[in-house]
């Protein structure tokens, strides 16, 4: 593969639904920035952000993305899962 240039990757294409049902196109460094956020080192949010990309389809929601994110939390970080459920929390009683 030396030599050959990288094609665009899917999810520089995806098209997400947010909860207000308007959509926008997938942004990985907010998936990166919000799990630092929640107190997980750069290694993980990295590895969390890759897999993320890896499974986004045109469609997809970011609950469906925001339930994915907490699982691999819950799996590899508490602390930043319990940081990730009370941030959510907070937010939804704002809304």
């Amino acid at each position: 593969m030396a030599g050959q240039q990288m094609e665009s990757r899917p999810w520089q294409q995806t098209m997400v639904r947010k909860t207000n049902n308007q959509e926008e196109q997938f942004n990985p460094d907010k998936i990166r920035r919000s799990v630092q956020n929640a107190g997980a080192n750069q290694q993980l949010a990295d590895e969390i952000t890759q897999q993320i990309q890896g499974s986004t389809h045109s469609g997809m929601t970011t609950t469906e993305i925001d339930n994915s994110v907490q699982e691999v939390l819950k799996q590899k970080d508490m602390d930043a899962y319990n940081n990730w459920m009370r941030w959510k929390e907070q937010h939804q009683k704002m809304q």
